[in-house]
């Protein structure tokens, strides 16, 4: 076992600042789901009756530009104030928020909340699991990526050429996989926040903004999960 394995599984319990550290960043993350819900519920009818989003080349620009936002703030963050952090991830909620309205405009209120809560329920087990274990996550997490960038790739090339979009069983299968992808993906990142506050506890100022950060990584990981969940179950 690793001593990154040690120092987190031994402390992770009885250490009170990663502990409120934890927290804080999950209120962060609540307060943008919020700014992310009401985005998408203000924007649904607007954006089902434009079909703005509906274009192929809107989805392309979603997948570049979430990495290339989060590449772009986390080279920034050590030098960018608190406010301006919190400031992106507000932002980084909107913009999801515009997201998650052209697909909320295709399902009725009832289902929206059943496979929200369904999200809520499996995400919260996922970041327990993701802070309890001892074991490093790294070793499964490159495999999860790998398999959730193909579920993308797959996405694209459907909303590009219909006919090669996957349809019964094979839709079934392709969102399955993508779902134990983010799965993984969402209980490695709640890990990644012990190692990153054990890597950066001298800096209660870096904490501060390391804070909102991770809380915008989680808030894209909650999202992906429930996108995915309501092509699952999202049917009535």
């Amino acid at each position: 076992m690793n001593e990154f394995n040690n120092s987190v599984g031994m402390n992770a319990n009885t250490d009170i600042g990663l502990r409120n550290f934890m927290l804080g960043t999950y209120r962060y993350m609540a307060m943008a789901m919020a700014v992310t819900a009401a985005v998408a519920y203000f924007g649904a009818p607007y954006f089902a009756q434009s079909g703005l989003l509906r274009s192929p080349f809107a989805l392309l620009g979603f997948v570049i530009a979430i990495p290339l936002l989060f590449g772009a703030v986390g080279r920034k963050l050590p030098t960018m104030s608190k406010g301006g952090v919190v400031a992106f991830l507000i932002g980084f909620a909107a913009f999801m928020g515009v997201f998650m309205s052209a697909i909320a405009a295709f399902y009725s209120p009832v289902v929206i909340m059943k496979i929200f809560f369904m999200t809520v329920a499996m995400f919260a087990g996922l970041s327990i699991f993701g802070y309890s274990t001892e074991r490093n996550l790294s070793t499964f997490v490159k495999y999860a990526f790998i398999a959730f960038g193909a579920y993308v790739l797959i996405s694209l090339a459907g909303a590009f050429f219909p006919s090669l979009r996957p349809t019964g069983m094979m839709d079934t299968i392709v969102n399955v996989v993508a779902l134990g992808a983010i799965a993984m993906i969402t209980a490695w990142e709640t890990q990644m926040l012990k190692r990153v506050y054990y890597g950066a506890a001298g800096n209660p100022a870096m904490l501060d903004k390391l804070a909102p950060y991770g809380a915008a990584s989680l808030l894209l990981a909650f999202i992906n999960m429930f996108q995915i969940l309501l092509s699952l179950f999202g049917r009535e």
